[in-house]
């Protein structure tokens, strides 16, 4: 192994300053998602001159892209991809560290494609947009994107470090209650109050939280309260983002957030509409035989030995946890700071521009391609990741 080792160092030694060049420039061009265009040409034009052929476009998505290398005359072998984040968040920018996410991904591609394992391989970068809107992976697994590769892997940037990050399963619905107006002086009582049943929805949910799990997460907020003060309302709407660890408990979850819902639109006369996003958000589902091939490979390639702190994380959602469900995968949380700085603040975007960031982006990127190097040199290896993956998956379905 020490071979493919030092092929890798050799390879981002030599592409050190192009891959923080690269990184610096999305950081400092944010662009929201799907309107990443600045980063995608910017990633699609050094990942070309490198060998890499580039299909740009795909499952409908004017900024996705998958950057394909193979080993070998045609396809063959094992096939490894790497997801690249580059959306930034509206006004704070790369707050969530995307520019090290495709940094990181390009570069363990470029080295992994450098590596001479012995056997034919394929490796891809896959572009993913709007990782912070509504989800840009779940369009490419509904495109089949997905279902050619062999693992996948990303990190994420953070102020800790944590193998098997434990993401929320998310589905997003907006509770749309139509009443009658009326004079809320004069003669309230000809009205049906659509904002009473919003408050209500409210109020029943805030009630349900004591007989759910701690890991379930509800948060909402009003979206329409009507227009004037002396009018009842005939409209009102509210969105609310429901969340779990466990993506079969999300559904009784769901069910009695929604008959809270129903249950204020009864209870005040109304009509309600209930509307659900089309892009859900599944639990990450982490590959452990990976993820440990990965933690291994990351103490090797930086001399240090990595400490998880995985008492201290907070999970949020992402859609790689969908990607997690159709091929083996993983997404480490690992620090680029010493001190505690949450994501999605102004603050820890300034870090994601910062010599120690680009070197822990560098070490993520060798990391992912020597785990992904072994992986091609043992096929024993690749094998138990395979039946991690498919008993996991297996016991989700017979749970649905």
């Amino acid at each position: 192994m020490v071979h493919g080792l030092e092929q890798i160092n050799a390879i981002i030694a030599a592409e050190k300053e192009a891959l923080i060049n690269l990184s610096r420039e999305i950081h400092h061009h944010p662009e929201l998602g799907d309107e990443e265009f600045y980063a995608v040409q910017l990633i699609c034009d050094y990942l070309s001159a490198r060998g890499f052929t580039i299909e740009k476009g795909i499952a409908g998505q004017n900024t996705a892209f998958v950057a394909r290398y193979s080993s070998g005359p045609g396809e063959g072998g094992c096939h490894i991809a790497f997801c690249a984040e580059y959306d930034a968040l509206p006004e704070i920018g790369h707050a969530c560290g995307h520019n090290l996410i495709a940094g990181a991904s390009v570069a363990a591609a470029v080295a992994l494609a450098g590596t001479h394992p012995g056997v034919p391989f394929t490796v891809s970068v896959v572009g993913t947009p709007n990782e912070e809107g509504r989800g840009g992976k779940i369009d490419l697994i509904r495109a089949g994107v997905f279902d050619e590769m062999d693992l996948a892997m990303m990190f994420h940037p953070d102020y800790l470090n944590c193998l098997d990050y434990p993401s929320l399963a998310c589905r997003t619905f907006s509770f749309t209650f139509h009443g009658r107006n009326a004079h809320a002086s004069s003669n309230p009582w000809d009205g049906r109050n659509a904002l009473d049943a919003v408050i209500l929805t409210f109020n029943g949910i805030n009630a349900l939280r004591q007989q759910l799990r701690d890991d379930v997460r509800i948060h909402g907020i009003i979206t329409d309260g009507g227009r004037a003060s002396n009018v009842i309302p005939d409209r009102a709407a509210a969105e609310f983002c429901i969340r779990s660890l466990d993506n079969l408990y999300l559904g009784d979850v769901v069910e009695k957030v929604l008959n809270c819902a129903r249950g204020a639109a009864l209870a005040t006369g109304t009509e309600l509409a209930i509307a659900e996003t089309e892009y859900p958000y599944a639990a990450m589902l982490t590959n452990r035989t990976l993820g440990e091939v990965f933690w291994e490979s990351l103490k090797e390639v930086s001399g240090v030995e990595w400490r998880e702190q995985r008492e201290e994380v907070g999970p949020g959602s992402t859609d790689m946890g969908n990607v997690s469900l159709v091929v083996p995968s993983i997404q480490p949380l690992i620090a680029i700071t010493d001190r505690k700085v949450s994501v999605h603040t102004a603050e820890f975007a300034s870090l994601c521009d910062t010599p120690q960031a680009y070197e822990v982006m560098l070490e993520v990127g060798k990391a992912m391609a020597l785990a992904a190097f072994k992986v091609l040199r043992q096929p024993a290896l690749l094998e138990r990741i395979r039946k991690e993956f498919n008993e996991r998956t297996a016991l989700l379905r017979q749970g649905e």
